[in-house]
């Protein structure tokens, strides 16, 4: 199995049931606030996360959130919890077979602030935007962007392009390749020296140093690469360089998190998926 086959199952394997955050308890239709107090004691239970409101016979009514039901006792009047549900709308419920990259464009082209996941017909849990950034969550992002990664690396080794793929890389590029594989194989590239007259052309003699050394360039060589050998049609230099210098910061973004619960905005992660899978396709195709 390919690499990119890997990274492929990996990305599509992650689905918005292992992310969603959980619902509270089940509340009863015709439920007090007396009753809701009662049922929310539980200290390891977030009081904050909807529960679904049951009928008598165990259906699904609508889902009410603790905002709504914890006015119910200002009210000066005998209120129950039917009377601030939510009706379950479809435009805000999700198969819980939903990938998270589809979530993602999902959140991008829709106002929604959070989406119910229903599996089998049932609702098991509520899907906000900050989810996406959960462990499985970023982990779908980084197995997209290794699969890009590594697609466009196997591109620039194929033997029909890979000495003008590395001819394309500036001497600094170059150089900073060959130090990288100095530091990791403990030798120097097969190669030799000639003049053009104007400055010294790296010729190397076998293909595996060559594909080494492709292998030692960085992201942002890789993308050098591409673009100058037009290989996603139709792209500008500023399409290219800029989707692979965005790959790179959500990449370490979702490495290396910090603090905030949404490392990345709506439309901006929408945007790089929408990117990447393009991308994908014509690296595939290439």
């Amino acid at each position: 199995m390919s690499v990119q086959m890997i990274f492929e199952q990996i990305s599509s394997a992650l689905t918005v049931r292992s992310i969603c955050t959980p619902l509270g308890p089940d509340i009863p239709s015709g439920s007090t606030d007396e009753d809701l107090l009662d049922m929310h004691c539980d200290p390891g239970l977030d009081p904050f996360n909807p529960s679904r409101v049951l009928g008598s016979d165990g259906s699904v009514v609508g889902i009410v959130w603790f905002e709504s039901y914890a006015c119910l006792e200002h009210e000066g009047e005998a209120r129950i919890v039917d009377d601030v549900m939510e009706r379950l709308n479809p435009n805000e419920m999700l198969s819980s077979s939903t990938t998270i990259l589809e979530a993602v464009e999902l959140f991008g082209s829709r106002p929604n602030r959070y989406f119910y996941v229903v599996h089998v017909n049932e609702v098991i849990g509520v899907l906000f935007y900050r989810d996406l950034f959960k462990p499985l969550g970023r982990l779908a992002f980084l197995a997209l962007a290794l699969e890009i990664e590594d697609q466009a690396l196997a591109l620039c080794r194929s033997a029909a392009i890979n000495k003008q793929a590395w001819q394309s890389l500036s001497d600094n590029r170059r150089a900073m390749a060959i130090e990288l594989f100095r530091r990791r194989y403990g030798r120097e590239p097969n190669q030799e020296q000639c003049s053009d007259g104007l400055r010294q052309i790296i010729l190397l003699k076998t293909v595996p140093d060559l594909s080494r050394l492709i292998g030692c360039t960085n992201l942002v060589d890789k993308a050098t690469m591409i673009w100058k050998l037009k290989l996603v049609e139709g792209a500008s230099r500023a399409d290219v360089l800029g989707f692979f210098n965005d790959l790179k910061d959500i990449r370490d973004q979702c490495a290396h998190p910090g603090a905030d619960e949404e490392l990345i905005s709506k439309d901006h992660l929408a945007h790089f998926v929408a990117s990447a899978k393009r991308i994908r396709a014509a690296l595939v195709g290439s």
